[in-house]
């Protein structure tokens, strides 16, 4: 889904927990698709055996990919990708030039940028990704992260820290928000567009129903300005205790935050988090692309990491205002293996103080309570435990819900496609797919049809064929339906669990084999780097092939080393002796490009005291300090030895004498010039790095 190039419908983190919960599938799931230092750590506990660098390495030093294309995914926030047949992309001339072409870079692109600033080249990314994924595995202490008595579960007098999310024509039944409450959550009514009247009746049957236990109320910042404001006019009268602003602005939250009422704003990027940070907003729902209904840009693996990193560099500047921070992270999330991945990736936040909660909306659909309280009719459950998949309905722009594929579906597509043929206006045929969406989510929750002033109840036949059932990819990972108290334990008590039980497993995956744990003695030599060029194999990748396969390397002399017409006979012959040689075969190293003056060798004294079997091997030097494995210290110290042969000990000296001044220094902790080396020369080695 937000991967680069053709991807799945699903998101990273959905489709990672529907293989890895297949019983039938005995194959390693490995995870492509915005993963950054966070969510790769959150993969590996989720159960992945690994994770897929793509997008995010295209502005190392390695990349080879045109200049125009890096200053492209230079400037990418996340936001820009656009899904073409099936296929995920950046078109060069921005998200709406459909003549343009379509470059696969998905929607974790951004990282690239910050790849590239935070490392300094893709083995040092792989060690910081592999880092990152030892410190999750290390980090026993995020399971507590989302346990009852968290926090933000203590901050906002809940059991637990997760809150019931605000669902058009669902979360609107006073009897369903106190069955949330009275399993220890955070229920949120939805008061979509109702006006003065309709909200003051829901408000006014929640508060009576709930009593001292804290809820809250879910208000579209975006709804038209008579309607919000008449919505907000009856809040501040009954004062819930929290309220989610979906649109919202930080002066929308901070007036309601003056009432007293504690205020959660949607953030979906992480340029608006800046914004919200800087104007004084604390707390944040993020949620990704995967929920239910109105949908973001963003799926909640890049979301999720973009906005991981805002917070913990505000923090960086002001370590002091941590407790403030109040964060539900949303998107795909369900049970206990899914809550476990965002504790694990919101860990090192919580550990600075931050408060850290979950929220739902698509789980609470599968709830007995949701039928029982009349959040939605028995049809709608059917429909979403049968769901393989869901369907995006966009209307305009930046306007898309997702939903069950059901037959209006169908329909929406169908005249989607009657509009655009007919040659009208794009303004236009928005307005016309919002005219087709409205009373859809009512029909599809309650059975309910508007007809002029009055309601009129439908048949399941009606309803199936008409309604609109919002909801989220969760879909495709559930089949049976829970209860509130069994959602709310799986999510919270039930995730701590599964994190230890995950670390456990991970430790003894990465744990060596019993049949190595006899470490051997150690040697006095610690081979950790090899180059060479010898025979048909002009470095230590070749070299390895050609013993693999058993290549024969022995050929005829080259021409230009000697002329076999005079060197060359079958016998030596009187007074040829030490002229002449019996054999024309052997082995032999193809050409190696040398830049003397970049190792800093003066080229007019050298070429007559050059050795011919000295100088191959001043170019692979300038390699050696490269084959480090992913777990070699940045900036350690590397050693470079040559060996060149001759018949006599002289020669032998003769020879490697003019070896040395090739050697540069490899480290900082080389302090001394060589004595023997050019003066002229900017790098040098230490005696103690290359004496032999």
């Amino acid at each position: 889904m937000e991967a680069g190039g053709r991807g799945s419908d699903l998101s990273s983190f959905v489709l990672l927990q529907q293989l890895v919960a297949d019983e039938t599938l005995d194959l390693p799931v490995w995870v492509a698709g915005g993963v950054g230092p966070r969510t790769a750590g959150a993969c590996l506990v989720g159960g992945a055996a690994g994770v897929v660098l793509d997008s995010q390495l295209a502005l190392m030093p390695e990349s080879e990919l045109p200049t125009d294309v890096q200053a492209a995914i230079r400037r990418m926030d996340g936001s820009e990708t656009v899904l073409v047949d099936g296929v995920r992309g950046i078109r060069r001339g921005g998200p709406h030039d459909e003549a343009s072409e379509l470059l696969p870079i998905g929607q974790d692109g951004w990282l690239a940028a910050v790849f590239a600033e935070r490392w300094p080249d893709t083995a040092a990314a792989v060690r910081g990704i592999r880092d990152a994924l030892l410190d999750a595995a290390n980090d026993p202490a995020a399971g507590e992260v989302l346990a009852p008595g968290s926090p933000l579960a203590v901050d906002l007098q809940i059991r637990v820290p997760v809150a019931q999310g605000p669902m058009t024509r669902v979360s609107d039944e006073p009897g369903f928000a106190a069955a949330v409450a009275e399993d220890g959550g955070l229920p949120f009514v939805a008061l979509a567009l109702n006006g003065a009247g309709p909200t003051r009746r829901i408000l006014t049957e929640t508060a009576a129903r709930l009593g001292d236990r804290p809820w809250g109320v879910g208000v579209l910042g975006f709804a038209p300005e008579e309607i919000r404001e008449a919505q907000l006019e009856v809040i501040r009268e009954l004062r819930p205790a929290c309220a989610i602003i979906a649109g919202g602005r930080p002066p929308q939250a901070k007036a309601l935050e003056q009432q007293g009422i504690t205020t959660f704003l949607h953030v979906p990027s992480p340029g608006l988090l800046r914004q919200f940070l800087r104007s004084g907003a604390r707390r944040f729902i993020f949620e990704g692309a995967e929920c239910g209904g109105h949908t973001g840009p963003r799926a909640s693996f890049p979301l999720w990491e973009a906005q991981l990193m805002v917070l913990e560099e505000y923090l960086d500047a002001e370590p002091d205002a941590a407790t403030a921070i109040q964060v539900f992270f949303a998107g795909g999330i369900h049970d206990a293996r899914s809550a476990a991945m965002v504790a694990t990736m919101a860990a090192p936040l919580a550990h600075r103080g931050a408060r850290i909660g979950v929220l739902m909306g698509t789980a609470y659909l599968f709830t007995a309570e949701a039928v029982e309280h009349n959040a939605v009719q028995p049809l709608f459950q059917r429909e979403a435990i049968a769901a393989e998949r869901t369907a995006l309905l966009e209307t305009a722009p930046g306007h898309v819900t997702r939903c069950l594929p059901t037959p209006f579906v169908d329909d929406f597509y169908r005249r989607r496609d009657e509009l655009r043929d007919s040659g009208m206006e794009s303004r236009d045929a928005w307005q016309e797919l919002e005219k087709l969406n409205i009373g859809r989510a009512r029909i599809a929750s309650k059975g309910i049809v508007r007809e002029g002033d009055t309601l009129r109840s439908v048949g399941e036949d009606e309803q199936a064929a008409e309604g609109m059932f919002m909801a989220g990819q969760i879909v495709v990972l559930r089949d049976d339906a829970t209860t509130i108290a069994g959602l709310h334990d799986a999510v919270s008590a039930g995730a701590r669990a599964y994190h230890g039980d995950s670390l456990d497993a991970i430790r003894e995956r990465l744990a060596p084999p019993a049949e190595i744990e006899d470490a051997p003695a150690p040697l006095d030599i610690a081979i950790v780097g090899m180059a060479c060029i010898l025979p048909g194999s002009p470095d230590l990748a070749s070299f390895w092939r050609t013993v693999l396969s058993g290549a024969d390397a022995v050929g005829e002399v080259p021409p230009q080393r000697w002329d076999t017409d005079l060197y060359y006979a079958p016998e030596v012959g009187p007074g040829q002796t030490g002229r002449i040689s019996v054999s024309k075969w052997g082995g032999f190293i193809e050409p190696v490009p040398f830049d003397a003056i970049g190792y800093g060798i003066p080229q007019p004294p050298w070429p007559a005291s050059t050795r011919p079997s000295c100088s191959p091997w001043r170019s692979p030097t300038g390699h050696w300090s490269t084959p480090a494995t992913p777990t070699t210290p940045r900036g350690s110290t590397t050693a470079a030895r040559v060996w060149c042969s001759a018949r006599r000990p002289a020669a032998t000296w003769g020879t490697r004498r003019p070896c040395a001044p090739c050697f540069r220094r490899t480290s900082a902790k080389c302090p001394t010039r060589c004595r023997s080396c050019s003066p002229g020369s900017p790098r040098t080695a230490s005696p103690a790095c290359w004496r032999t």
